[in-house]
């Protein structure tokens, strides 16, 4: 994603220590600075959103938002 001249990548990962799945965001091309991190829980079924440094443009939070939802498993009461 490109915003403001800034060209903005994504990272979908696990991780085991923490029991789930995660949409990283780096506003440099090669992923070295995570400016902000969604995280899908397995144990608790909910996704919580952190930001790693201030300003990062509400557009890119958004498009990241978008990304979890699609790439990210939730739990839904028709699951259970």
């Amino acid at each position: 994603m490109k915003h403001d001249g800034r060209e903005y990548a994504y990272v979908v990962g696990s991780d085991v220590i923490r029991d789930g799945m995660y949409v990283e965001v780096s506003d440099e091309p090669d992923g070295a600075n995570a400016i902000l991190e969604i995280f899908y829980s397995d144990a608790s079924h909910k996704m919580t959103v952190t930001l790693y440094g201030p300003d990062v443009p509400l557009e890119v939070v958004e498009w990241a938002i978008s990304i979890a939802r699609e790439r990210l498993p939730v739990k839904t009461d028709a699951d259970d």
